[in-house]
Order: structure tokens, then sequence, then C-alpha cells
């Protein structure tokens, strides 16, 4: 059957109107049912799968399977059956798009957006279970999202009934091998447990939350090492706020099936559990800023650089196999974790005596009513004297004369655009601190970069390779006036050159790896 070569035609008592898509087993489209007066969603089995047995089978168990269940979240059935030696099963038509597509387009879901998602199809799931289905192919794909985010389970054609006849051949392996339980890479059992399907669905979660599939593979070999070998990935990896979903992730992509979740709803309450503690640690965080803070001096940093804590750690680079410096060398920041006592208590003393110069200005009848910064002196060595600012919010200590830090209020707007990105960066990848912009952001052949601006003429660079997410962070790349920077890695004098076409990587004057640049976007 070609593509889109029976639109405009009909089919029995359809009219095939649009190619909705088209699956392993055939093709959907959106038919007009002339007898009942409707539109429908009409899957047609392919015509060269019609002469095997088994996919004939298959077929038409999903329309049995499907039917059996009253889910709000499996698309009903309406009905199926056979016209001119093609099978067909007609479906309710749902207006919105697959899951794949939402992630791929807007970039990672929000955590209380995926949550939810997760939880209506561990409800379709649980359903399917007790009635003694194993879906077998749970993926993004195969999830529709309405407008207004209401989640449907779809293509139950390779799902396995415990009361049908096992029509997969000994070793082969049926579904999408990015989210398929590490049992289904070896001899099938005769009766699949429902255990490879919550494990697909971790799989689900965790891509909603980041992006990215657990396990970005290129080849079979290489998908069946990863699931079978590699521990489940932490979703924390991508976004430290992400940390309760760690423990959610790693008990339903459990090697061991014993060791999951007992049932999809159970992974999706737990789920909402670790949503409502990162929710409620958010909550938190924004009461901790906006009440007053008296808190021990820290060492002045750098403020026209992102904050270290605030930075993922450096790992490999993407085209670049060579070893890569940490993004901070120690001797940058020294030893800001562990204060000495004596420095621990000239700092409350500072604290004091900031207190009591607040309350003399408050009182003073002949201050100025516009505050002022007020020199106060530091138990620590630093090239400039920091001073303290006070404010209704907080009294904070920085530098005498920081560089000014751009906002992205500032910032001039993004030439050009890059799907799955906003003004910060990648939505499930290298991304600008919350108040650095990007002035460049580039997808290139096999990688994700951006360039952030920390005030006027200092940037820093955040590079990720697609197909293992290992990235690399360095300081000071300079504009090159196309949009595009250099970057230099000062361990090894190694060069990264990011222009409007390329990502080029120099050695030793030599370009030792190049890709070409796919979408890309600077101010």
């Amino acid at each position: 059957m070609a593509t889109g070569s029976r639109v405009g035609s009909r089919f029995g008592r359809y009219e095939l109107r649009r190619l909705l898509g088209v699956g392993g087993m055939g093709e959907v489209y959106e038919a007009f049912d002339s007898t009942k007066k409707r539109t429908v969603a009409l899957k047609l089995l392919d015509v060269g799968l019609a002469r095997d047995p088994e996919f004939v089978e298959r077929f038409r168990r999903e329309s049995r399977s499907a039917a059996r269940l009253q889910e709000p979240h499996v698309i009903p059935v309406h009905d199926w059956g056979e016209i001119d030696g093609v099978l067909y099963i007609d479906m309710r038509l749902v207006s919105g798009h697959d899951l794949k597509d939402h992630i791929r387009s807007r970039g990672r879901l929000a955590p209380a957006e995926a949550v939810s998602v997760i939880e209506q199809i561990a409800s379709a799931l649980d359903a399917a279970h007790e009635a003694g289905l194993v879906h077998r192919d749970i993926k993004p794909a195969n999830i529709l999202i309405t407008r207004n985010t209401f989640a449907y389970l779809v293509d139950f054609g390779i799902a396995y009934s415990r009361s049908d006849a096992q029509l997969t051949g000994t070793g082969s392996a049926i579904g999408s091998f990015a989210y398929m339980a590490p049992e289904r890479f070896v001899e099938e059992k005769k009766t699949p447990d429902p255990a490879i399907d919550i494990y697909s669905l971790a799989c689900v979660l965790y891509e909603c939350l980041t992006g990215a599939v657990p396990f970005p593979a290129n080849s079979f070999p290489v998908a069946i090492h990863s699931h079978q070998m590699l521990p489940p990935p932490r979703p924390s990896a991508s976004e430290p706020g992400l940390a309760a979903f760690d423990a959610v992730v790693a008990r339903g992509m459990a090697k061991d099936p014993r060791a999951r979740y007992r049932t999809a709803g159970e992974l999706a309450a737990a789920a909402r559990t670790a949503f409502e503690r990162v929710d409620h640690g958010v909550a938190a965080a924004n009461v901790a800023r906006e009440a007053p803070t008296y808190a021990r001096p820290t060492p002045p940093v750098d403020v026209s650089r992102p904050h270290p804590t605030r930075r993922s750690p450096a790992r490999t680079h993407p085209s670049a196999p060579l070893p890569i410096p940490p993004a901070y060398p120690p001797a940058r920041h020294g030893g800001g974790r562990a204060m000495p006592i004596l420095v621990g208590a000239l700092g409350t003393s500072v604290v004091v005596l900031v207190a009591v110069i607040v309350m003399w200005w408050l009182w003073s009848p002949d201050s100025d009513p516009t505050p002022v910064a007020t020199p106060v002196s530091t138990p620590t060595a630093v090239a400039s004297s920091p001073t303290v600012t006070s404010s209704a919010a907080a009294v904070r200590t920085t530098t005498a004369s920081p560089t000014p830090t751009t906002t992205k209020d500032s910032a001039p707007p993004l030439t050009g655009s890059v799907g799955g990105t906003d003004g910060q960066g990648f939505l499930g990848g290298p991304r600008c601190n919350a108040t650095n912009p990007a002035y460049a952001i580039g997808r290139t052949t096999g990688s994700r970069l951006v360039v952030c601006r920390t005030g006027a003429g200092r940037y820093y660079y955040k590079g990720a390779r697609d197909s293992d997410n290992l990235g690399i962070e360095l300081d000071d790349p300079v504009p090159t006036g196309d949009g595009g920077f250099t970057v230099t890695n000062p361990q090894d004098g190694t060069r990264y050159v990011i222009s409007p076409s390329s990502l080029t990587v120099v050695q030793n004057g030599k370009t030792v790896a190049s890709e070409t640049m796919i979408e890309f976007a600077s101010r």
C-alpha cells in the first residue's frame, strides 16, 4: 500500500479524507462513515502484511482487545471487520497529537504535566492488565494528548492476551527497543508479564521529565547492553530539581521485574508523591527568597559568572575524544564549602556589625530615605573589599565593582529559532542559569549547545552530545561577529568554533571533529 494512495477514495462505506499516520501494521486515516454519518479514525492493515497469518491475527486481536476495555483513557472502538480482503478497525477520532511530537516540539514537560500524563496512562494500563492484556509497546508515540492534556493509550496491535496463542517467534523482539524491558531482549516467556509495561511506563516518565530517552542508542546491540547492564538514568542528572523522581524511575526500571512497582498505578502514585516533594521544595525556596535573610557571610565570588553550585559537572564534550577540565578550576573558588571556625566567628561579628549599622540608619532622623551601599570589612583576603547593600528583603555580600549582570529582560531578541528551546537554552538539555540569557543556541547533527551571557563581554559555553547526553562547560567564549563564538579549553588549548553553519573542534591547528549546524539562533 503506497503511503497516501487511498486518500480521496472510498473504502466500503468510508470516505478516506486524510492520512493521519503510518504504523508497523498499517495506515490510519481520517474517514467519514457515510452510513452512521460521523467522522472516525480508520486503521487499515497493510496489504503486504495481510498475507501473513501472524499479522492478520494480531490486527484482529487489537480490535477485540481495545473493544473490551471500557476505560476513559483507551480510545473507544466503534467497529471492526474486513472489506475487500482488507482488515479494518473503526475508532473514535481524537483531535490532538502524540506525546512524541509533543515533547519534540515543546521540549520536556513540566513535572505537574508529566505526572498527570503518567497517571492517565497508568489507569488505562491497569484496566488492560486486569483484563488479562499486556500492551508491550508503551512509548510516547502510542500516547495521544488532546488540547486539554487528556491522554489516551492507543495501538494494542501487539498486545498479548493470556487467552491467546503465542504469536511471537522465538527470540524476536516486538516493540520499540528504546522503551523495552531487559527481559524482552531474550527469548520471551510464554506469558509476558505486566512488569514489562511498567518498565516502559517508567521510561516514558523519564522522557517526559527530561526530554530525552533513557538510553540513547543508534543500534540494537547498544540498546540491549544499555537496558540489560546500565543503571537506570537519574532525572536529576538533567535537572537537579528533579532529584525526587530519581528513586521512582530507578524502581520502575529495575532490572529484576520483581523489584518494580506491582502495578502501573503504584508507579503513578509514587510519581505524584515525588512531584509534591518537588513542588513543596520550590514553594519553600520561594518563601525563603521573599523573607529577610541574615546568614553568615561567605567568601565573595565573581558575580559576572554563574554561581558554581548552579553548574552541572563537566563531562565529555560532544565530538571531542579529549579529556575535559572542570568548569571551575579549584584555584578559582578556593575552599568556600568548609570555613574555619575562626572565620565563622568573625563572620558572625560582621553580621552583628551590619545589623547595628542598619538599625542606626533606620532610626537616624537625618538619614537619607534612599538605601546606600555601606562598606564593611571582611575577614577573608580578597582583591577588592566587599560591600553590603541594605534592602527590605535581605542583606547580601558582593564585590565592590561587579560586572553588570545581563538579565533576560534586557537581552535583545533571538534571531532564528531552535526546536525545544526558550531564551535560556534547551528545555531538556544544555541550559543557561536563570539570570543568564542564551546568546547563541545551536543543534548540530550530533550535539546541542548554548552560549550564555553573564555580563558585558562575559560568557560561558555548554554543550551536550545527543548519543549519550555527555557534555562540557567552558568559560570565556569570544564572539566571532557572525553570531558565533570561539571557546578555548584552558588545559590543552583545544578550540571549539561555533558558527551558524557548524561546530568545529580544533586541536594543535588541526580539525579533529566537525558537525553541521541544523538549527541556530543568536542575539
